[in-house]
């Protein structure tokens, strides 16, 4: 299945290959093996901050484009599952969506990236132990709710909790939509999964943060802010090796000289649309800026630093996403679609690893 975020086009239709030009440059934005043409870091900073100013004017924007013949086969793939009354074809293209669902969510999910990842089978105990006792935790309680819990020990059984998805298509919708229909499911697929898992994991580090830590306020985010931030978490010796930020601090960046000789930025476009921006000080910063608006979690002006996922926390998840055809006609309703649902636990294990910045 064709995925829609290595896959970006301008709003007139055309590609973002190694031919295109953003509005007003001269020359190519990359070149023929998926790098930025930039001459220095400081021109590769401007390229990569002109990329995320065109895609927030929606001078880019995300693309279910696809090869015409390639369009048809998919939904004539899509119009017979929906026309098969055994459920079967349903239930294999739900499976296959539900793979992509959790591949982009694995490679672009913050609460994935940060915390120890789990899976644990059917009947075995939930429990995870922590690499420090005597810690504040905070645990993910629901689908919605937070709360602390002071861990004397190193062991924690957190409750568990459903993430659920209801992706239904209307019988009218696939008539009517010329598009790749099974994009657009995709894309509610991960609005449901990847971006409620880490908008749970920013509840949790919004209330951890300053438990052990204090917020740094900031006019304008520079290398003595970064470092302040970062010393909140590595001063109880913990290693920190990710900062997450909004994508206007990136402004900030660009336009502070200072992170010239400090930054280190990827030079690969895929990277770059997987979050990935560079280094500063061998520290990965990452942010949500080449997500589309419904899938991005940070508010503007924010900036978390993280500590090692051994330190930070655990995601633990049971068995497989189960993945159930819906069939909605004998209810008198014309849609078909798919319900899916994960177990997970979710929890920052010590509060002490992680800070938070913040622009005032």
């Amino acid at each position: 299945m064709n995925n829609p975020y290595r896959s970006i086009i301008a709003k007139t239709g055309e590609p973002v290959t190694s031919a295109y030009k953003l509005p007003g440059q001269s020359s190519s934005m990359f070149n023929d093996k998926g790098e930025f043409n930039a001459s220095n870091v400081s021109d590769l900073l401007g390229q990569i901050g002109r990329l995320i100013d065109a895609q927030s004017k929606g001078e880019i924007v995300k693309s279910n484009v696809v090869d015409p013949q390639v369009l048809s086969e998919r939904r004539d793939i899509l119009l017979e599952a929906f026309n098969d009354k055994s459920g079967k074809s349903m239930q294999l293209l739900g499976e296959a969506l539900a793979v992509e669902i959790l591949d982009t969510t694995s490679r672009e999910g913050f609460s994935r990236r940060f915390l120890q990842y789990k899976e644990i089978g059917m009947g075995e105990v939930n429990m995870i132990r922590l690499r420090q006792h005597d810690v504040t935790a905070w645990m993910a309680v629901s689908a919605t709710e937070v709360q602390p819990i002071i861990v004397r020990g190193r062991k924690l059984i957190p409750p568990e909790f459903n993430v659920e998805a209801y992706i239904l298509i209307d019988l009218k919708e696939l008539s009517a939509t010329p598009g790749d229909l099974l994009e657009e499911k995709y894309e509610e697929g991960l609005e449901a999964t990847m971006v409620s898992e880490d908008r749970r994991w920013k509840t949790l580090a919004d209330n951890a943060c300053t438990v052990r830590n204090t917020i740094q306020w900031f006019t304008s985010f520079t290398p003595q802010i970064f470092s302040r931030i970062r010393s909140q978490v590595s001063r109880w010796g913990i290693p920190v090796p990710t900062c997450l930020i909004a994508y206007d601090i990136w402004d900030d960046i660009i336009g502070n000289a200072d992170f010239s000789s400090l930054f280190d930025p990827v030079t690969k476009y895929e990277l770059i649309q997987e979050g990935t921006l560079g280094t500063i000080l061998g520290v990965t910063v990452v942010t949500d800026a080449f997500r589309q608006e419904n899938l991005r979690v940070l508010d503007l002006g924010e900036v978390f630093l993280v500590g090692a996922p051994i330190n930070h926390g655990v995601i633990q998840v049971r068995g497989s996403m189960l993945v159930e055809p819906i069939n909605k006609f004998a209810d008198g309703k014309s849609q078909k679609g798919w319900f899916m649902n994960e177990i997970m636990s979710m929890v920052i294990g010590n509060s002490a690893s992680v800070a938070k910045g913040q622009r005032i």
